[in-house]
């Protein structure tokens, strides 16, 4: 199974705008007007469910972080369970630890005792769909561009008996990583390409990662009656599905990483890695919520990813860029479409991060963030 978010990345930074005399098919100024638009909520829609009481419990309902076993596991140095007892965070999504090893049994079971659900954040598609078929069926796998059957990414989600073996893998995921809240997250392989054959070609990204997603959903659901299992809408499948419908228990998980993490998203004009503006992040994110259910849908953000900021390299770590101000306008952004499910990586925010720089208050700043968070 691959590491979470194991590719390597440019630095980031803001890209420039492209020219305002290129060539778009019309009026040069149709360039800008798309680059700046996003949908903001309806004026006349309330997001703001009946039941919601300040005064009872927070606005963001799940506040939680993605990390890696050796950065919650040294607690003498770094004691994410006290740090959550005190801030309030309620979520931990876990990767690569020993899940049979006595220590991981100690710690999710103090885990539960203190109200953190534990979950499991991962790539999945090439552990469903295991790349040693490709030499007896490589009909299972995606068409690149050129028209040749290839086993490094993702698969076919035209082909039935590929579906059937990723069916019946995805109840192996059920049983073995198992999440306290009941949602699961079997994602595409990281930037992995999609399948271009005939049967496919017609499909979207988000729709081909859909198809397997309603596959994927039903095998869990045979393990466990209540599981629900994450779109994630991130990287090339961020535009909403065009064709393919979410079955029921599927949820949208918005994971805007190439956004430019230096200005707030409700700053339309900024532009991250892959060129797509903050204004088209949020046409994109109002799109999603048209198909998938606003009450279940989930941010997975990056304000705390300090692999991320250094490169994926933990021998090179760099301070998390923290921005309050910034950090504070994105959850209102996004509570103003109705989000309340918040988690972000905090990945490389370790012991040896401490030794570097010190103790993480901005750990603290965002857990708090989100608790006392107040919709207006």
């Amino acid at each position: 199974m691959k590491k979470i978010l194991s590719f390597a990345l440019a630095a980031l930074m803001v890209t420039a705008f492209p020219s305002c005399t290129e060539d778009r098919g019309g009026d040069a100024t149709d360039g800008w007007e798309k680059m700046f638009q996003r949908d903001d909520p309806d004026p006349e829609e309330d997001t703001t469910p009946d039941d919601y009481d300040p005064e009872k419990g927070p606005w963001f309902l799940t506040r939680g972080i993605v990390c890696c076993w050796t950065d919650v596991s040294k607690r003498s140095k770094l004691d994410y369970i006290d740090i959550a007892k005190r801030t309030g965070l309620n979520c931990f999504s876990i990767y690569n630890a020993d899940l049979s090893s006595a220590v991981w049994q100690s710690y999710t079971g103090e885990c539960s005792r203190n109200g953190i659900d534990i979950e499991f954040e991962e790539h999945m598609l090439s552990f469903l769909l295991p790349r040693e078929l490709y030499q007896t069926h490589p009909e299972y796998f995606r068409m690149n561009d050129r028209g040749v059957r290839v086993d490094d990414a993702n698969g076919c989600p035209s082909n039935e008996e590929a579906l059937a073996i990723i069916r019946e893998r995805a109840k192996i995921i059920g049983e073995k990583y198992k999440s306290t809240n009941n949602k699961y997250y079997c994602w595409l392989d990281d930037t992995g390409d999609i399948c271009h054959c005939p049967d496919c070609k017609g499909l979207n990204p988000a729709d081909q990662s859909l198809l397997f997603e309603n596959v994927i959903i039903e095998g869990l659901k045979e393990v466990n009656p209540d599981a629900t299992l994450a779109h994630l809408a991130y990287y090339n499948t961020v535009e909403a599905p065009k064709t393919v419908k979410p079955v029921d228990g599927i949820f949208l998980e918005f994971a805007p990483i190439d956004r430019d993490h230096y200005h707030p998203l409700s700053t339309t004009w900024a532009s991250g890695k892959d060129g797509r503006t903050h204004g088209q992040y949020l046409k994109a994110l109002s799109d999603n919520l048209k198909i998938f259910p606003k009450e279940t849908a989930q941010v997975l953000e990056y304000w705390l990813d300090c692999s991320l900021f250094s490169n994926w390299d933990e021998s090179n770590l760099k301070e998390v860029a923290w921005n309050q101000d910034l950090f504070e306008d994105d959850i209102k952004t996004y509570a103003s479409y109705g989000i309340r499910h918040v988690m972000t990586y905090t990945s490389y925010i370790s012991a040896n991060y401490v030794a570097k720089f010190g103790y993480p208050s901005c750990i603290d700043r965002y857990a708090e963030g989100l608790r006392d968070f107040v919709k207006k």
